[in-house]
């Protein structure tokens, strides 16, 4: 993303020829120098059967892929919110208070299933590159605020889902439990019992795959 990466810009998305060489020659220089360790690079975006052969990743020690419901379908959800990273402003926010529940509980089995899709294809890119998964960004939505009366039992919902999907295939090392585990998101902190619930998971499940 320009975002990260200023001093490089126009590298064309992840899977362009001038991706792969940036990330070459970036993990190349680490490398010669931290050779006990493994690299990869963070990808976003939505997962599909494609993804998979899109473009080489031979470099990396693993697929660091940030997963959320939201990227299904070319970023569906959040277009039928009109919602757009608004930065500066609550704007943004506004529009996920007012509308986001409402849509998801409209077609939920439809949003669960675009999540769960997306897992299932980054599991398959897993077998197809022999290389582990982990996720530190995940499963609902990207944003949420800890505002007063704001409801976090359907971001829970598809938190769950995600990750016991995610331990079901075997194919993760690591897995985050959703965007919002820091202390400023007093709504998630606060079931100690549904963290405790999805870690238990997360530590019990297993690798089919050498790291």
């Amino acid at each position: 993303m320009d975002e990260w990466t200023p001093f490089k810009k126009g590298l064309g998305g992840w899977a362009s020829p001038e991706s792969a060489h940036w990330m070459l020659e970036s993990i190349r220089v680490l490398r010669t120098k931290y050779s006990h360790l493994k690299y990869t690079f963070s990808f976003t975006g939505e997962v599909s059967g494609l993804t998979k052969t899109e473009g080489d990743i031979s470099m990396l020690d693993f697929i660091e892929q940030h997963i959320w419901m939201v990227n299904y379908n070319n970023g569906e959800f959040y277009r039928k919110i009109d919602y757009h990273y608004e930065t500066f402003g609550p704007i943004g926010y506004q529009k996920i208070v007012k509308h986001a529940k409402l849509l998801y509980l409209e077609n939920k089995e439809y949003w669960i299933n675009g999540l769960k899709k997306q897992i299932k294809y980054a599991a398959e890119w897993s077998h197809y590159t022999k290389k582990p998964l982990i996720t530190t960004e995940c499963w609902g939505l990207v944003t949420y605020k800890d505002w007063p009366l704001l409801d976090w039992d359907w971001i829970k919902e598809l938190c769950e889902i995600g990750v016991l999907q995610a331990v079901e295939t075997s194919r993760w090392k690591a897995i985050a439990t959703s965007n919002f585990c820091g202390p400023q998101f007093v709504g998630m902190w606060r079931d100690i019992q549904w963290h405790k619930k999805l870690t238990t998971a997360i530590r019990n499940s297993r690798l089919t795959i050498e790291w």
